[in-house]
């Protein structure tokens, strides 16, 4: 059951394919959310400036331009929670997907229920204001959660959700291994044990964010075969 924050969530369904958009906001808003379609990039580009949705699934494949065109028009500006729908399943259209920003990748067909869990989960990320710890500082990287922006060496970063949930589970647990299936669980909830690459991705694009050099990263480091620490003292 959704909480009363949660029903007045509005989510954006970008899909030409009338059938499925009808579908799935039918199923949205059923579960409590409230629902608006577009059946191209660019009217869905005009609904994200007009009516600022909360969440936005978007399927690649629109009749006007690249779905991929549409993410990265609103990642120019924006770091609005969104999930690539698409009937391209290849492990390299999903990492293409989450390189240009993406938060999560699901592939055609798709039950309606892993649908809701994905939604709610993200949104969820979004609207997590942890109480415990105002302000976390590892070195020159400081996270303020009541305001939920980060900053290295007093410049602000422009994290995603999911990015920024990486920050907190790593910074929490700075100068300790944090697994992989456990940095999944943190981040993206259990539905996605295993799915590395989506974590993978996430970390890289974490690291231009942070590094003075993400090739030799020193803030999100990789431990071979067990995970990631964020290492209390330069490596």
């Amino acid at each position: 059951m959704l909480t009363a924050t949660e029903q007045n969530r509005h989510i954006l369904i970008v899909e030409d394919d009338a059938d499925t958009a009808e579908m799935v906001s039918i199923f949205l808003e059923t579960a409590g959310y409230t629902t608006a379609t577009a059946d191209s990039g660019e009217i869905a580009l005009n609904e994200i400036t007009a009516q600022q949705p909360d969440l936005v699934l978007l399927d690649l494949g629109l009749p006007d331009m690249s779905g991929l065109d549409v993410l990265k028009q609103v990642r120019a500006s924006s770091f609005l929670p969104l999930i690539v729908i698409s009937g391209k399943t290849q492990e390299r259209d999903k990492v293409v997907a989450l390189e240009q920003g993406a938060d999560d990748y699901m592939g055609k067909p798709f039950s309606q229920e892993e649908l809701l869990a994905r939604v709610m989960a993200l949104l969820r990320r979004v609207g997590w204001t942890p109480i415990p710890d105002p302000k976390l500082n590892v070195r020159h990287l400081e996270l303020d959660m009541a305001r939920r922006q980060a900053s290295i060496r007093g410049k602000r970063l422009q994290v995603t959700p999911v990015e920024y949930g990486i920050l907190v589970t790593m910074m929490r647990n700075a100068g300790e291994v944090v697994s992989h299936d456990e940095l999944l669980h943190a981040v993206w909830g259990e539905q996605y044990q295993g799915d590395y690459s989506v974590l993978r991705v996430n970390i890289s694009r974490l690291r231009q964010k942070l590094e003075e050099n993400p090739r030799h990263p020193s803030y999100v480091v990789t431990v071979p075969g067990q995970g990631y620490i964020m290492p209390l003292k330069r490596p």
